[in-house]
């Protein structure tokens, strides 16, 4: 799901948790599984999403069957 990050930080994370085991709210940027939909554009009022799900839902979320789409860039892939 591509949001802005100002919206994001109030998703729940479910890799953060407390000691008591309270879910804790997305970190956006701050996280190192965080992706900004477009390279260039890396506000808090910009799309992003967590990667923790992997490349292929990332792709999958991102070009949604339409071309236009933004594209993220994979590690490993050429420029």
């Amino acid at each position: 799901m591509l949001l802005p990050e100002s919206d994001a930080k109030f998703k729940y994370c479910p890799l953060l948790k407390t000691r008591d085991d309270k879910m804790k709210f997305c970190l956006g940027s701050m996280c190192m599984l965080w992706r900004h939909a477009e390279a260039d554009k890396t506000g808090s009022d910009d799309l992003g999403f967590c990667g923790a799900a992997g490349p292929v839902v990332m792709l999958a979320a991102l070009s949604g069957g339409d071309e236009t789409a933004p594209k993220p860039h994979l590690f490993g892939e050429d420029d």
